[in-house]
């Protein structure tokens, strides 16, 4: 009968191996010291061992990845383990062949039959490509709303103007810049207009950047033309002794257009 037992207990114990190993995948427990008795082959195989028995006895101080991960992943065991609660979708950082992967994990208390804590078993899987587009996604949506902040547009043959809205610091007059320069140099334009009329709050600072801007669009070949400087503004520019030199001065957006399409003509 003892025989029966021991091969059934075997068998058991196969065929939860077979079903670790099945799993999409990787999967691992460890005893209440956070030492590994068990994994299934995926795991394995990202720990550089030939088998799964081949973890029994190891923690993660054992593990090829470094010492700042290993002591990262005993932290969050030691927090299932003291608090009886599964710590789910941890997102983090796990090396793999030399190279570092995004995955989620997850992890729980493991029980016997009584609640007794066993110790912890955890499961994670690679969403490194899940990572990387989120990444990419949200790297082209800032784009897009640096392009919204600083609009250039076209609206004559050799006319671009950039209306500036909201509030100017120091970052949005170093990107306003960039992009008037490279849209005169892709539109070839010979008057670029820099419309600050709906900008709230300009410091003395921005006002310089703006004017280095204007003088690199004549540098380009084209005139610069900045419209809609209200009072305040001018009052600032008028304080600073700064000289806005051979760069036309006008009221509005309407009164810059206006000029340059006199400019083409002539």
């Amino acid at each position: 009968m003892a025989n029966t037992s021991a091969e059934e207990l075997e068998r058991a114990l196969v065929v939860l191996q077979a079903t670790a190993d099945a799993l999409p995948y990787s999967m691992f427990w460890k005893d209440m010291s956070l030492r590994y008795y068990g994994c299934n082959v995926l795991f394995a195989a990202q720990a550089g061992l030939a088998t799964p028995a081949e973890i029994c006895g190891r923690d993660d101080f054992d593990m090829p990845w470094p010492r700042a991960q290993a002591e990262k992943f005993r932290a969050d065991d030691r927090e299932v383990l003291t608090t009886g609660v599964a710590k789910p979708t941890i997102l983090e950082v796990l090396r793999v062949d030399g190279e570092d992967r995004w995955v989620e994990t997850h992890k729980a208390p493991l029980r016997d039959r009584t609640g007794a804590l066993l110790g912890v078993v955890g499961w994670f899987h690679d969403v490194t490509a899940r990572k990387l587009a989120e990444e990419e996604t949200a790297r082209a949506h800032q784009e897009a709303l640096q392009e919204l902040a600083t609009p250039l547009l076209p609206v004559a043959d050799g006319v671009v103007v950039m209306p500036l809205v909201g509030t100017l610091d120091a970052h949005r007059g170093a990107q306003a810049t960039q992009t008037l320069l490279a849209g005169v140099a892709e539109h070839r334009a010979h008057t670029a207009i820099l419309d600050v009329t709906g900008v709230r709050t300009i410091d003395t600072h921005v006002i310089e950047g703006i004017v280095r801007a204007a003088r690199g669009v004549r540098l380009l070949g084209a005139e610069a033309v900045i419209t809609g400087i209200r009072p305040p503004v001018a009052q600032v520019i008028a304080g600073l002794g700064i000289d806005l030199g051979a760069i036309v001065a006008l009221a509005d957006l309407k009164a810059g257009v206006a000029h340059a399409l006199q400019a083409r003509r002539g």
